[in-house]
């Protein structure tokens, strides 16, 4: 079984509150993939929330992890892994939002 690795670039928060989601490049096709790893941008000053819809970083509904601000020796990540099932991991399904405009997350996938 081939996989494909993918860097699927960078999303950022515009207006922290409002959500934004991943864009999903063509040559991600189906939607969907193996495994992904969201990765907090190294210039973050404020933390990042990972989610699905409805996600509310005031009240952690819907969040699925914060990441914190990234130091000299640590840049936060999340990532999910679906064993039983290739590419069972929507992409349209993730949703972030940041404590500051213009900041976000850097995401690779892993492809089956």
């Amino acid at each position: 079984m081939a996989c494909q690795l993918a860097g699927l670039g960078r999303v950022l928060v515009a207006v922290p509150g409002v959500l934004a989601q991943v864009v999903i490049p063509p040559y991600v096709s189906p939607p969907t993939v193996h495994a992904i790893l969201i990765e907090a941008l190294p210039g973050n000053t404020g933390r990042v929330y990972v989610g699905v819809q409805g996600l509310v970083r005031a009240t952690f509904a819907n969040c699925l992890a914060v990441l914190p601000i990234p130091t000299a020796n640590m840049i936060p990540t999340f990532s999910i892994t679906v064993t039983e099932a290739a590419n069972g991991v929507a992409l349209s399904s993730f949703y972030f939002d940041a404590d500051v405009a213009g900041e976000g997350v850097m995401i690779s996938a892993i492809i089956v």
